[in-house]
């Protein structure tokens, strides 16, 4: 039998910060989904989303990509203030991400 010990990763810094989610507020209507929801995505990170059904999964994957805006709080891909971003530039951040959606979540932002 061999026995291998796994490397030791050095400790993730601020540049391994591939999303970073802070004071994050979504709400529909007066129904709140996510009351100042902090998070971080590390490079090389792999993150999934699981809760009930209407938990506000999709939301935040909405939320973060830029189909939806939020009430509050921030969002940064690869060090950038997504809501800062317009036209080529937030072309080219979207070029970047990639989100599948269960059944019809992403045909709500879409129109006629």
């Amino acid at each position: 039998m061999v026995m291998r010990k796994k490397p030791k990763r050095a400790a993730p810094t601020a540049d391994d910060v591939v999303i970073k989610v802070r004071g994050l507020v979504n709400a529909m209507g007066e129904n709140v989904i996510h009351d100042h929801l902090d998070f971080d995505v590390f490079r090389g990170e792999i993150v999934g989303l699981v809760g009930g059904s209407g938990t506000g999964k999709s939301v935040l994957l909405r939320t973060i990509i830029g189909l939806n805006r939020a009430r509050h709080g921030t969002i940064e891909m690869l060090g950038v203030d997504t809501s800062s971003l317009n036209g080529k530039a937030e072309r080219d951040m979207l070029a970047r991400t990639g989100v599948q959606f269960q059944d019809g979540a992403l045909f709500s932002s879409l129109t006629v």
